[in-house]
């Protein structure tokens, strides 16, 4: 018993043997024999005999006799002990056929490409910690939340939405980009940057050892600043003057994964349509070795080398990129209003463009740069302005 309780002996009496058939006597109601059933008046009492059980007769075992001349091969009383006929093939050296059976494994064969099967108790085996990269095969499969979720080679996702909303995710580069159902907003989390688009405006929000830079593309120019700067700057037809404007925090939350989900149908019939989408997608394999697929209004290529291109068309023409490469980190994301691309490795960059507008950051020389109606602003390597 654990400390700091008490256990409580509660005594038991037992009775002797006339309280307890006391107890257990149930009451006897006699009834009048003329009030008894017809019964009585039929049949006398002199009529009713006493019947005596019967004694049940022993039954004798059945026994079996096999003839002497019969001597069954597998009985411990045979002389020798024989083998069936169906398994005389087996080697008759009693250590070869142990050296046979010792090297047979008991545990059933798993695929390399599917990985065998743990305890729920254990810790998963290190080789399948995470997912295969090159080696896995293309899965495509129906989501509740109403999306489909196709699993390309390389750790890339693809995920497409009941209303042809997109997520291009790039697990080895730590990527995303979105772009909803309606094609006026889009989002892009990459390590050099994150970048969104709603309407006629985009902000990007860069960070580094130096500060924390944003800027903003709107109809009047750009405005841009940082996070040890006192001011905000614009950048228009006529120069840069200071202004005041506010940002978005771009890093306070996954903008790529939170534009998909409010973008996808939750209600109705989102996952019924997905079912159709995906009974209907095609697939071919060119003589390049490209893979491709169409889902919907939705076309997706996948090279050799793991480089993913998905395209949307708009029943107008409008026509949407999107592209990520497992290999060296690059995105691409091309519309009529806005390109963008961004890369990893020794040219590290960030670049936007919309119109006559555009930004570039670099990820080497930490340079922040904004360029508008020929002028041109900034921040350099240390962080200061710069009006080129």
């Amino acid at each position: 018993m654990g400390k700091g309780k008490e256990t409580k002996s509660l005594p038991i009496t037992m009775g002797n043997r006339g309280d307890h058939e006391k107890e257990n006597k149930s009451p006897i109601t006699r009834k009048d024999a003329e009030a008894s059933s017809s019964l009585a008046k039929v049949v006398s009492n002199d009529a009713l005999t006493k019947v005596r059980p019967k004694t049940p007769a022993r039954v004798t075992p059945l026994t079996i006799r096999i003839p002497s001349s019969i001597t069954s091969p597998l009985s411990p009383t045979a002389d020798v002990f024989q083998l069936p006929q169906h398994i005389s093939a087996l080697p008759t050296d009693i250590n070869l056929t142990r050296s046979l059976f010792s090297t047979l494994s008991l545990t059933p064969p798993f695929s390399p490409h599917l990985p065998p099967p743990f305890s729920p108790h254990l810790p998963p085996p290190p080789a399948w910690q995470h997912p295969p990269h090159s080696d896995s095969g293309v899965t495509a499969v129906v989501k509740q939340l109403g999306y489909i979720s196709l699993r390309l080679r390389h750790a890339v996702v693809l995920d497409v939405s009941a209303n042809l909303a997109i997520r291009l995710t790039n697990n080895l580069k730590n990527s995303s980009m979105s772009l909803s159902a309606c094609t006026t907003q889009m989002a892009l989390v990459h390590p050099k940057g994150r970048i969104l688009q709603y309407g006629n405006r985009v902000e990007v929000q860069t960070e580094d050892e130096v500060s924390v830079k944003n800027a903003k593309i709107y109809p009047r120019g750009i405005s841009f600043t940082a996070n040890n700067m006192a001011l905000v700057y614009l950048l228009d037809e006529a120069g840069a003057r200071s202004t005041s404007d506010m940002f978005h925090d771009l890093y306070a939350t996954q903008i790529s994964d939170t534009l998909f989900m409010e973008s996808c149908q939750r209600e109705g019939q989102a996952v019924p349509t997905c079912i159709r989408l995906l009974d209907k997608a095609r697939y071919w394999r060119t003589e390049a070795g490209v893979d491709c697929w169409v889902i919907g209004h939705v076309f997706i290529q996948q090279t050799e080398d793991g480089l993913v291109t998905v395209e949307r068309e708009l029943q107008h023409g409008d026509n949407f990129v999107l592209k990520t490469s497992p290999s060296n980190g690059k995105v691409k994301f091309d519309s009529r209003f806005v390109q963008i691309t961004a890369s990893l490795g020794d040219e590290s960059h960030m670049f936007l463009r919309s119109g006559d507008r555009r930004l570039h950051y670099s990820g080497q020389t930490k340079v922040f740069t904004v360029r508008n109606a020929g002028h041109s602003a900034g921040f350099d390597e240390k962080g200061e302005l710069r009006i080129f």
